[in-house]
């Protein structure tokens, strides 16, 4: 009888949290959704996790899809991390004492302290950097420029054991633009091809990409756009039979959807409906410049969809 009372008492917790810790937000509310939007939320809290799960069915699922509401948790942590159902890593804000963060589908959205029980770094002797520190066990980040809890770490992580992304020789770089022969490269090295070249550095790449239809190999030093990225990242998936012809994106919910080239809009409508793309504060930026922390992010989450 204990145990059954125990249970009750945990259950009527989560109710409790769920209905106090948790808000919603609706972008661009007409005054018709807000009546309709009514998921069940629960929040449960087990050391240094937060699970928020938000279930959800029927005309809930089409609000969460086109409006992509704001979910606003009270969170006590002093840094967090939120990844999204499906494991991916999603932006979030964290200010006083609540944590906010976009969310698209149910299920389970997972919060985690961060920097609570990280190893303090170790002075630098003189003339030498400091030696970096095992992140869980097994990893050791390589980079000065890339801490934990920044939003990018655990892709640059990804990339990293991947052998996918290197640094430049000045770190990570994570805010540096990217080039389509380093894209070349990096889903060439994804696609196990040999990328050695005779020639110019990227020229084995170059090649694969043709042969794919990644690419048409032109412009090896411009600058690749958000919207580019996504392109090449959709061609590359449609030569590897990843893409179903019924998955496409929503791009009405984005403010500059009307902006995206005519070529990339296929590509992005899958993106957004695969979570490869979600947006940066409401817009696709499509010509905006993929960086290097953005591209590890894209690539991270194309090889979950690919697994």
């Amino acid at each position: 009888m204990f145990r059954h009372m125990k249970k009750l008492l945990s259950f009527l917790l989560a109710l409790t949290l769920s209905l106090s810790l948790a808000t919603f937000a609706l972008a661009d509310d007409d005054g018709g959704s807000s009546a309709q939007f009514d998921p069940e939320v629960t929040v449960e809290e087990n050391g240094s996790t937060m699970t928020v799960t938000l279930s959800s069915e029927g005309a809930n699922d089409e609000i969460l899809a086109s409006k992509r509401p704001t979910l606003t948790v009270a969170c006590d942590y002093a840094r967090a991390v939120v990844t999204d159902p499906n494991g991916v890593r999603i932006e979030s804000t964290l200010s006083g004492g609540k944590i906010s963060f976009t969310v698209t589908m149910g299920g389970k959205y997972t919060i985690t302290r961060i920097g609570t029980s990280a190893p303090s770094p170790k002075p630098a002797e003189d003339g030498k950097t400091d030696e970096p520190q095992p992140d869980d066990g097994t990893y050791v980040n390589p980079y000065s420029d890339v801490q934990a809890g920044d939003w990018y770490s655990g892709a640059v992580q990804f990339v990293t054991e991947e052998k996918l992304m290197t640094g430049t020789g000045k770190g990570f770089e994570p805010n540096a633009a990217t080039t389509r022969a380093m894209l070349w490269t990096i889903l060439a090295r994804m696609d196990g091809a040999d990328t050695n070249s005779t020639g110019a550095w990227y020229a084995a790449a170059q090649d694969w990409a043709v042969k794919h239809g990644v690419s048409d190999g032109t412009s090896s030093d411009g600058k690749i756009t958000r919207e580019q990225l996504a392109t090449m990242l959709y061609r590359y998936a449609q030569s590897r039979g990843l893409v179903k012809a019924d998955v496409q994106g929503d791009l009405s919910a984005f403010t500059d959807s009307a902006s995206v080239s005519l070529y990339a809009v296929e590509a992005m409508r899958w993106a957004v409906a695969a979570g490869i793309v979600n947006g940066m504060d409401g817009s696709l930026v499509p010509q905006g410049e993929a960086t290097r922390a953005q591209m590890a992010t894209m690539l991270m989450r194309y090889a979950k969809l690919a697994a």
